[in-house]
């Protein structure tokens, strides 16, 4: 926090923590009660707080043994499906929607405040802004909805059943969010899923790619959708990061499907087809459903799995990781200094400043990770339902990555962790959907308010590597 002419002001960032963490206690509160809960009891807190947490972070881990459909009611998947939503969006974006709805001036502080909580570059285009946002992502969600109407026609009796499961599932993959109300095995294929062994093959391969399809469209930023469909720039003008979201998601859509088709389509027992690595290499874009038994990936899958889901999707989408922009400057800047050049792409020069904050952001996140990784490790060293179970800390690895990319694939771990486990998780999918610099930019001292100096050190240079 700083002052300006006199006033209190409160950093965007800070309110943008804030809210999420509004959002989270209210939804926990209200899906702990016995309205929310299908026992018609007060829930465990630490398992709505979890829900909550992960349904706001657009993770989709989820601590009940039977599953939101089995655990919740109607009005406690509504809260967890709100959630979703002002999660994926983000809380100021719909409170800058609402706000210029019905306000048509704002004051410079407050309209400097919103375009900082949402990422807008200019605080005179933010209503403009704001309104494409919410209007592209309705739209994706209404597509959604209709596209899924045919396939739960299949398999469900009631229309009203299947308008709220193809709503829910349409919004929840759309903001990378990975809940479902099909049943307690995501997408994949087995006996305890009576809904998906019931379901046409033609249907249920629909499913996978109108899932994948909404999955993509959430994670590639708002601002390449707006690009994309202005229609005034031919692809050759498109901005720089818009290409570089472009590029990278292609590359690890397809190549990650090439590579679990060679680590895992290859095995004797139960292999990966197709469908399956490729649904795989998107899901793990912080998305968080399934249509393969994550417990049956190889170590090689599992270790490639860690790494898409350590990267994520676009800025300022639905997913959350350290984003494809930050995994593309640091391997462009590496391949640059080993061969002694600029850090150029597409006729562009990236200064020093920009490939240090990917740098340490990217630092900043693997050492979430791995704190995540060292403290549930040791909690759970000691939590005997989770030996019985016959997990490793792979798994837990597994699940760290997972929370922090707010991604929600899981070994099958979550259920039996112990309650510290679970609220460092909770934490843990927190700081990654926010990102890790957001909470360093609460404590950021603007330059221009910091007096200059009359001196400057000299620089040094000294070994490295």
């Amino acid at each position: 926090m700083d002052k300006i002419k006199g006033k209190l002001h409160v950093s965007p960032f800070l309110l943008v923590m804030i809210s999420f963490i509004v959002v989270i206690l209210v939804g926990s509160f209200l899906i702990v009660t016995p309205i929310g809960q299908t026992s018609g009891k007060w829930g465990n807190y630490v398992d709505a707080l979890f829900t909550a947490t992960s349904a706001t972070c657009v993770t989709g881990l989820v601590t009940y043994k039977d599953g939101i459909i089995g655990s919740l009611t109607f009005f406690g998947q509504l809260i967890v499906l709100i959630c979703i939503q002002v999660g994926g969006l983000g809380f100021f974006t719909i409170l800058a929607f609402v706000i210029t709805l019905f306000k048509r001036k704002l004051e410079f502080k407050d309209r400097y405040i919103l375009s900082q909580a949402v990422g807008s570059e200019s605080m005179f285009a933010l209503s403009k802004f704001v309104r494409k946002i919410i209007l592209i992502s309705f739209s994706f969600e209404l597509i959604g909805a209709l596209l899924s109407l045919p396939v739960f026609f299949q398999v469900y009796d009631k229309i009203g059943d299947v308008i709220w499961v193809s709503i829910f599932h349409s919004i929840s993959s759309y903001n990378n969010a990975g809940f479902d109300i099909i049943g307690t095995t995501s997408l994949i294929v087995s006996p305890s899923n009576p809904i998906l062994e019931t379901m046409p093959q033609w249907a249920y391969i629909y499913l996978n790619f109108v899932t994948m399809f909404l999955i993509v469209a959430g994670g590639i930023s708002f601002i390449v959708i707006i690009e994309i469909f202005s229609f005034k720039k031919r692809a050759k003008r498109w901005s720089v990061f818009t290409k570089i979201v472009l590029f990278m998601t292609t590359i690890l859509i397809f190549g990650g499907a090439g590579i679990f088709m060679l680590t895992d389509g290859l095995k004797q027992e139960n292999p990966m087809n197709f469908l399956q690595a490729l649904f795989q290499s998107i899901t793990l874009r912080t998305a968080g459903f399934a249509n393969y038994n994550q417990a049956d990936i190889s170590t090689a899958g599992k270790v490639v799995s860690c790494l898409l889901m350590f990267t994520g999707a676009a800025p300022l989408s639905t997913g959350g990781g350290i984003k494809v922009t930050t995994t593309f400057l640091i391997i462009v800047a590496m391949y640059s200094y080993l061969r002694g050049r600029k850090v150029v792409a597409f006729k562009r020069l990236f200064g020093q400043k920009t490939v240090l904050k990917g740098l340490s952001l990217m630092i900043l996140a693997f050492g979430v990770v791995i704190i995540s990784f060292v403290l549930t490790s040791s909690i759970e060293g000691f939590n005997s339902e989770f030996i019985e179970q016959k997990f490793d800390s792979f798994d837990l690895l597994y699940e760290s990555f997972s929370a922090f990319g707010t991604v929600g694939v899981s070994t099958g771990v979550t259920p039996y962790l112990s309650w510290e486990s679970k609220l460092i998780l909770s934490i843990v999918m927190y700081i990654g959907r926010l990102g890790p610099i957001t909470f360093f930019q609460i404590f950021h001292v603007n330059i221009n308010d910091v007096e200059e100096k009359s001196f400057s050190y000299v620089e040094e240079d000294f070994l490295i590597g």
